[in-house]
Parts: C-alpha cells; structure tokens; sequence
C-alpha cells in the first residue's frame, strides 16, 4: 500500500468551486477519485450510501489538524459523497499515506452503509496520530520500545490466560506514567537492546528505578532485526489481539494503542524483531540507581545510562515474574 507516487501530480487546477478529478480505481463499481480543488489542495473522494441519515453523517464531523472532512452531495451525479482534504499541503507525504491506507479500508468492505462508518473509525485513529505534536510516525527506537513491552506483554498472556485483564489494565507505558506495567503489588520497567547498541540500558529519570510498591522488576530484551523469520510491530500486535478472549479487554488494548500513537499500517511491517536473549533483575535496595530521595536539593529530570554488566548480582529467573 506504501507509495513514493504523488497521485496528485497529474491533476490540473479545478475551476471555481469544482474539483478536477481521477479514478483511483476504475474497475470499482463506485465514485472513488482522487481530486484537486481550485485552490490546487489535494485530496480523496468517496462515494457512500444515500440511505445513512442525518444524524448518523454526524460522525464524519472529525477535526483532524490540517485535514478536512466533509460530506458532499454531487447532484449532478446523483452521489453523496465523503471528501478528505488537505488543507496544508506540506504534510503530503503523511496525508498520502492516510489516504491509501482509507483505500485499502474500502476496498476490503462491500459498498454500502457499513462503508461509512468503516471510514469513520479509520479517520479516528489517524485524528489519535496526528493530534497535537505527535504528527509523525513512530521513530525507530520508538517502534523497538514497543515492541519489546509487547512481547512482555504476549509472554505473560501465554504463560497465564486468566489475568487478561491485569495485564492490559496494567500496561501504563503508552500513558508515560512511571513504570511500564503495574499488576497488583508489583511493577515492571520494560527496557530493549537491539543492533549496535552497547550492552547499557537508558533510564530516563530519577523515578523509573524506585516504587512504593512491594516489588520492581528490570526486565531487558536483546533485540536482533531480521530479514525473515522475526516479527513485526503489526504482527505482534494482531497476536496479543487475537489472545484477547474479552470485547472489553480488546478495546482498551487498542485504546492504548493509540495513545502509544500506533495504527496498523504498512510502515510497521518492517523491521522484523527476534528476541534472542532476554534479563530480568530484581529492584532491591542496594540495587545501583539514581532515586529522587538520593538527588541533591534542586535537581531534577535526571536520565542517566545502566551498564548491565554492573547489576548481575540482582539478576533472577524470568519465571519469578510469571509467577508472581
């Protein structure tokens, strides 16, 4: 679905008030077209069905920055239709992108009522992406953060299905609290190494390393990035979804998702992650950190760098934590 294409480069000017217009797909049985308005701002048409109320239009009043979304009636035509523009025509390169992956979202459902909200909802999670200054994808060390809370995630689903709902009412990195994972009396900091990345851990503040609670864990996944036979930021995604047995349980994960400013599209299909080894320390006392009680009066927002080959003395069996 990705594409360097502009498909907007061979579209003139429309005349005042019109669109001038291009079938995205000309076999499709439907007003599918990528347009220009006269003021040369690009953007995609959608035909959908003339039998959805009023009221439930209503839902297609999504306020995306520097996008537009509205509903049309092409009289002349006998059509309704959805019309997404872009109002800035800077961010081309992120409003394409939206634009092929709404595509492929109609292509995948049959042309009628459903079609419409279909869209909605897929317009709702780009409005969650691009909201605010989180506009951009996700950066390479973002998507390998991730990742490994993901996989810490899925080992704990496989290992005991029962507390489904601890484990995703627990996972607190998507809302940048404190720690990663908070489950009952005991919490997690989740932390990767991948590629040429030294054998140390980032720790980004004087809190990440100190709790109230009965027990903190360092957990520390070595990442390699594969070409084939490793998994991706979309793969592990859809198979921590397909675990879910709860409706409840799977609308919150993908609540978080998106708060973790995560959609499912193509960029995410690569790179391809192998867990090749995996660490986990127990957070005693004398466990070597920087807390907000040892900081010197008017010091703060501390991140320092901890060499795994100085804590070995507080590594124990990754067990413990299924077990607890």
């Amino acid at each position: 679905m990705t594409s360097n294409h502009n498909p907007w480069t061979d579209i003139p000017f429309a005349v005042s008030g019109q669109f001038a217009r291009r079938r995205v797909n000309a076999e499709a049985g439907f007003a599918l077209f990528w347009f220009r308005d006269d003021g040369g701002r690009p953007g995609l048409l959608i035909e959908i069905s003339r039998l959805i109320s009023q009221a439930s239009l209503q839902e297609a009043r999504i306020n995306i920055r520097d996008i537009s979304v509205d509903v049309i009636e092409v009289a002349e035509e006998g059509i309704r239709a959805l019309v997404i523009k872009l109002e800035d025509t800077q961010n081309q390169d992120v409003f394409l992108k939206l634009c092929l992956d709404l595509i492929e979202h109609v292509k995948a459902s049959e042309q009628n009522q459903d079609t419409f909200h279909v869209i909605c909802r897929r317009l709702k999670k780009w409005q969650s992406l691009l909201s605010g200054k989180a506009r951009n994808l996700l950066s390479a060390n973002e998507v390998q953060g991730l990742y490994a809370e993901l996989y810490f995630l899925a080992e704990m689903l496989e290992s005991d299905r029962s507390r489904e709902s601890t484990l995703i009412h627990g996972w607190k990195g998507p809302e940048k609290t404190q720690h990663d994972f908070i489950m009952n009396d005991m919490a997690v900091e989740i932390k990767s190494i991948a590629g040429d990345q030294r054998g140390k851990v980032r720790i980004t503040s004087e809190d990440q390393l100190d709790t109230h609670l009965g027990r903190l864990y360092l957990r520390v996944y070595f990442l390699s990035e594969v070409q084939d036979g490793g998994e991706s930021l979309n793969a592990i995604t859809r198979r921590i979804i397909n675990q879910l047995t709860h409706s409840e349980n799977r609308e919150l994960f993908e609540l978080k998702l998106e708060s973790a400013r995560y959609i499912d599209i193509p960029d995410y299909d690569f790179p391809m992650f192998w867990v090749k080894d995996c660490r986990t320390y127990l957070v005693l006392d004398d466990f070597p950190r920087i807390t907000r009680k040892t900081l010197p009066e008017g010091i703060e927002a501390v991140a320092y760098d901890l060499v795994l080959a100085g804590i070995d003395s507080f590594r124990i069996s990754g067990m413990e934590i299924m077990e607890k």
